[in-house]
Order: structure tokens, then C-alpha cells, then sequence
């Protein structure tokens, strides 16, 4: 992630928007980081991601997918398509 000092951060805040559209940015104060900067669409993304991961069901049924992956215990999307009628 880039990086740019508050006083930057304040200097070029009209163009801030731009800058972010693709990646955060960290703004530092005295060479340490104080806060992160990111797009709306970025943190909507964030909230959306940490809302599914705080769902206690579902994080149990993603580290067993991930366990099971690990295992080689997956199939082709074609026969999953097959499997559930799609």
C-alpha cells in the first residue's frame, strides 16, 4: 500500500478519490501510520467480508472447505453442476 503524510493527505485531499480507486492508502504522521484512506466501494467490500466471516456457521463450513481442498477432496464444476441439478 502507498503511502503519503497527513499533510499531503490535507494538501491533496480533492484529489483523493482518484488515488484510491484502485488500492488504500496509509497516511502517516512523523513517518507512522495513523489512519487508512480507501473507497467506498473498498470498505463496502470490507464490512461485506467481515459481516460472512462473523457468521459463526459459515466460517466453521469455510475452514472445512479449505481442509478439504487441502485434502484433494474436490470436483470438477461441471459434475458439481450435474450433482445439483443446474
Amino acid at each position: 500500500m502507498a503511502e503519503i503524510s497527513f499533510t499531503e493527505a490535507q494538501q491533496q485531499f480533492l484529489e483523493l478519490p482518484d488515488r484510491l480507486q484502485d488500492d488504500p492508502l496509509i497516511i502517516t504522521k512523523e513517518g507512522q501510520p495513523i489512519m487508512v484512506a480507501l473507497s467506498y466501494e473498498q470498505f463496502s467490500s470490507l464490512v461485506e467480508t467481515l459481516e460472512i466471516l462473523s457468521d459463526p456457521e459459515f466460517s466453521q463450513n469455510l475452514q472445512k472447505s479449505i481442509a478439504q481442498a487441502k485434502r484433494g477432496e474436490t470436483i470438477y464444476w461441471e459434475d458439481a453442476k450435474v450433482k445439483l441439478g443446474l
